[in-house]
């Protein structure tokens, strides 16, 4: 998620994180974890409601 790579997350490659859950890190704010839309690349509405509340609260937003 670009969004999220411009605020200082990377995407973890380690562990559990096969199939569609994708799990991103930050040095200083939680752990946002999604899966990855299918069978298109349209996220849902509720799950951007929830990142930006996490980035809000941590104050990146």
């Amino acid at each position: 998620m670009r969004l999220l790579s411009a605020l200082g997350y990377e995407e973890a490659r380690s562990g559990k994180t096969g199939g569609s859950r994708r799990r991103f890190v930050h040095a200083s704010a939680p752990i946002i974890s999604l899966h990855k839309p299918h069978p298109g690349n349209i996220v849902k509405m509720y799950v951007i409601d929830d990142v930006m509340r996490v980035l809000t609260e941590e104050g990146l937003l």
